[in-house]
């Protein structure tokens, strides 16, 4: 009976040291796993460090220029009339000095433009949209005469668009 008893009492003490060695795997596999996690996040931050580090620093991207187109009513190719107001985009940049020196050409081309555009066409979202490209055409032909720099038109945006 006595080695009975020696054998159950071997047995509780070895039960708590199998849980130790278990709880010491699961600690390696989780400092392991956190250690793979840093190192990645790290590596994925300095990569990100170094390719903005390779960006040129000394360029510095412009805004557009914007010009405000006076307030234009004129009459549509079948009679019926049109009241538009629109600011032109130009390149980043360019100074305005072309277009108010021009203002007169470029309100008289866009009178021509509309003069052949008829109300079936411009009542569509669609159609004022094609309107807006033909007026950048338009005007970047008025503007690109003489010498260089021009100013140039890249687009077309309208702020009143009354059709009767």
């Amino acid at each position: 009976m006595a080695a009975k008893t020696a054998e159950k009492t071997e047995t509780p003490a070895k039960a708590p040291s199998a849980k130790k060695e278990k709880g010491k795997k699961k600690g390696k596999k989780l400092f392991l796993l956190i250690l793979v996690v840093l190192l990645l996040g790290g590596g994925a931050g300095g990569y990100l460090m170094l390719s903005s580090a390779k960006r040129p620093q000394g360029k510095v991207s412009l805004p557009p220029v914007t010009f405000s187109v006076p307030q234009i009513t004129t009459n549509l190719d079948d009679g019926h009339l049109i009241q538009v107001s629109m600011i032109l985009v130009l390149d980043p940049g360019d100074s305005t000095a072309l277009v108010r020196a021009d203002l007169d050409q470029l309100e008289n081309a866009a009178i021509l433009a509309f003069g052949s555009m008829s109300f079936g066409q411009l009542s569509p979202s669609s159609g004022r949209v094609a309107a807006q490209q033909v007026l950048a055409n338009t005007f970047n032909a008025v503007l690109h005469h003489g010498k260089k720099p021009w100013d140039t038109v890249t687009g077309v945006e309208f702020t009143n668009f009354i059709l009767q």
